[in-house]
C-alpha cells in the first residue's frame, strides 16, 4: 500500500452565469447573437485533466439576436422547439491530458456528447483554460453543422459559429 501518500482525485467545480454567443447564416443575412445564463458542473482534477468530466448546459430559451421576432422564429418549433427542449447540453466524457497551472493558459481538446432538440451526437471541441486563484476560465469556440441537430430553419446555413465562455469554481 501507499500508506501516507497523498493521491489528488477530481473535485467538484461549477459555474453559473457564463455566456454563449453564436453565428449563423441565414439567407444572405449573417445573424449574431448571444445567450445568458450558462452553467457547468465539472469533477476536476487540475494536476490530470485527463480524469475531468462534467456537463455543461446552454439555455437556448434565452437566446437573443437583437430582433424579438427573430428570436421567436429560431426558438419556434421548426428551428430549436426550446417549448420542448430549453437547453443545449454538451456531456464531457474527457479532456486532453496535461496539467492546469496558476496563471498560465492550457490548450486542451474536450470530447463528449452535444445533445441540442433531442438528438446526440459525438462532438470534440478545442478548450482553452487558465487557472487564475482556484478558479477555472475555460472557453472554446467550434462549428457544427444544425441540421444534424434536426434543427432546420428555412434558408439557414449548413454550419454555426459556437462561442462559450464561463468560470468554474470549486464547490465543497
Amino acid at each position: 500500500m501507499l500508506a501516507g501518500l497523498a493521491l489528488a482525485a477530481p473535485r467538484p467545480y461549477a459555474a453559473a452565469g457564463g455566456a454563449a454567443t453564436f453565428e449563423h447564416r441565414v439567407r444572405v443575412v449573417n445573424v449574431r447573437g448571444t445567450i445568458a445564463g450558462v452553467t457547468a458542473q465539472v469533477q476536476l482534477d487540475p494536476a490530470d485533466l485527463a480524469a475531468t468530466r462534467g456537463r455543461v448546459t446552454v439555455p437556448l430559451s434565452a437566446l437573443k439576436t437583437g430582433i424579438g421576432l427573430r428570436d421567436r422564429h429560431a426558438q419556434g418549433e421548426v428551428a430549436l422547439d426550446t417549448a420542448r427542449y430549453p437547453n443545449a447540453t454538451f456531456v464531457l466524457e474527457g479532456l486532453t491530458g496535461g496539467r492546469l497551472l496558476e496563471g498560465q493558459t492550457l490548450s486542451t481538446t474536450a470530447s463528449g456528447r452535444l445533445t441540442v432538440k433531442a438528438t446526440t451526437r459525438p462532438l470534440s471541441v478545442p478548450v482553452k483554460a487558465t487557472l487564475r486563484g482556484g478558479r477555472v476560465e475555460v472557453s472554446t469556440q467550434f462549428k457544427f453543422d444544425p441540421s444534424d441537430f434536426d434543427v432546420r430553419y428555412p434558408g439557414s446555413s449548413d454550419n454555426v459559429t459556437v462561442g462559450v465562455t464561463f468560470t468554474l469554481a470549486a464547490t465543497p
